[in-house]
């Protein structure tokens, strides 16, 4: 921890000498309205490709926070944890160079615990579910993550050209049994190319590439007893062959490569339409050694994503008036290993389809903003469909989904002085279950059949969240822009309450 503490320390001292603390004329109104753009985080796709971000602002900012966290779920799914309690150390940036040249950056650092994991040894559960290691016992997870990210775009002549690259990596581990120590590392590289070909009318694409891999282990100190350790194969099925009980150490990898691939159409810098597809494609491997002394390949998980958004702008006057649709999907396939155990010598006998996952999103959202010399409000409606298909084919075991979700969100900033501004943010979201059907093969182990039945029951639940958000900047002679944060967070699921909440304190330049 004091290594990654050091190292964080010198990244962020990097960062803020490269940092010009320069301030112009414009207020603290201004400032915050361009640095907390609406319509920007309304269509944040739109900046994906590096190439774009020359459009990103009109001016140059920057900011650096800490926060505290806590999460207190009643209702959960138990691979995820009750909630999660810690801090976070934050900063990005965003440097004008000049009207052709833009710069940015980002570094944080978070140090929590994540409560009542259970039946599920894995970190990222949702990227690399349901090849993950199981047992019944579980326990809290202590964790560290860190992050650094930057970018680079220039504009030459009619073209713009931008390359970003980005490193995470988290460290989890537990001190009592089963004692686990997890590390993941998430290397990615994109670059882009723009050409305003007619007038205001451009045409841009990117390509990005990932390396992702998670080394987990777990270990028993205790030689009193030890509970089952499943190697889960989806929908409570585990192979037999790579799960034991007594057993001291388990030692698993996923390793994945994937590339994404992306184009858009848009008039004047995106303020007027545009039109984006991206496509990407990950295979993910699992290999696993337990008492052996090697590792043998258990499951191949590939992924296919596709996502379409379109979103048309119309201005009068102070009114700005948007609509957005936007549609994903994600199709999953995992392919998984046999082998023989002939006196402790492993052969692959074959290697098949036996599991997939098929989502579908559909959402529709409007855009309102009202742009004043002392205030600014802001509110986004949003209607989606989606449908989750979930099948094992050996032995068969599926489950199927389908929700709609309605939920707007509304934001107001009030100058108060020259000096002073204040922003109020709130959102409801409330999300109907439709359909919920199930299939599911029982196992041969009690607790897997329990957490099968509480997971279902979750998934088929209605979820009405609600949201609300208070900050307060204050600016200074001769110094940055002070904030304080507050946000609150509930949600109401099967008659119950789970909260969230948090306080951040920085400051911006």
């Amino acid at each position: 921890m004091l290594k990654t503490i050091k190292i964080f320390q010198l990244t962020l001292i990097l960062c803020t000498s490269c940092i010009t603390l320069a301030q112009d004329s414009l207020s603290l109104f201004q400032n915050f309205k361009n640095q907390y753009n609406i319509e920007r985080s309304f269509k944040q796709k739109f900046y994906y490709n590096p190439a774009n971000m020359l459009d990103y602002s009109l001016s140059s900012f920057s900011q650096l926070n800490v926060s505290s966290f806590s999460q207190k779920d009643k209702v959960y799914r138990q691979q995820k944890g009750s909630g999660e309690k810690g801090f976070g150390v934050y900063t990005n940036s965003f440097q004008k160079l000049n009207n052709q040249k833009v710069l940015w950056g980002s570094a944080s650092y978070e140090n929590l615990k994540i409560n009542h994991v259970k039946l599920n040894e894995n970190l990222d559960y949702d990227r690399v579910a349901p090849y993950i290691t199981s047992d019944s016992v579980g326990g809290n997870i202590d964790i560290e993550r860190y992050q650094f990210l930057g970018g680079y775009a220039q504009k030459i002549d009619q073209f713009s050209l931008g390359a970003e690259v980005g490193y995470k990596a988290q460290l989890g581990s537990r001190s009592r049994d089963p004692r686990l120590e997890n590390t993941t590392s998430e290397l990615k590289a994109k670059i882009g190319l723009g050409y305003n070909f007619y007038k205001d009318i451009s045409i841009d694409a990117f390509v990005e590439g990932e390396k992702y891999q998670q080394n987990s282990t777990i270990r028993f100190a205790s030689q009193l007893g030890q509970p089952a350790v499943y190697q889960m194969t989806g929908l409570g099925i585990y192979n037999n062959l790579f799960s034991s009980g007594g057993t001291s150490s388990f030692n698993s990898v996923n390793e994945e490569y994937s590339y994404k691939v992306g184009g858009k159409i848009a008039n004047k810098g995106g303020k007027d339409f545009y039109l984006l597809v991206q496509y990407g494609k990950a295979n993910m491997k699992r290999s696993f050694k337990g008492t052996t002394n090697r590792f043998y390949y258990s499951a191949d998980l590939n992924n296919d994503l596709l996502n379409m958004q379109a979103a048309k702008f119309f201005k009068l006057n102070n009114h700005k008036i948007g609509v957005q649709a936007d549609y994903f999907s994600r199709n999953t396939e995992g392919l998984e290993y046999g082998y023989t155990n002939n006196k402790g010598l492993f052969q692959q006998i074959y290697k098949r389809l036996s599991y997939k996952r098929d989502e579908e999103n559909m959402t529709l959202s409007l855009f309102y903003s009202l742009d004043k010399e002392h205030f600014r409000l802001s509110f986004v409606p949003y209607f989606s469909y989606q449908e989750i298909k979930e099948q094992r084919l050996f032995p068969y075991s599926g489950q199927k989904f389908e929700y709609n979700v309605f939920g707007a969100k509304v934001n107001y900033l009030q100058k108060l002085t020259n000096n002073q501004t204040i922003s109020f943010e709130s959102f409801i979201d409330y999300k109907s279950v439709i359909s919920a059907k199930n299939l599911l093969a029982s196992a041969n182990a009690s607790s897997i059949n329990d957490w099968l039945i509480q997971d279902f029951n979750y998934l088929s639940s209605d979820i009405t969240t609600i949201g609300a958000n208070l900050r307060y900047d204050l600016k200074l002679d001769k110094l940055p822009t002070f904030f304080i944060n507050g946000s609150f967070i509930q949600s109401n699921i099967q008659s119950k309450y789970n909260n969230y909440s948090s306080v951040s304190l920085g400051i911006t330049f």
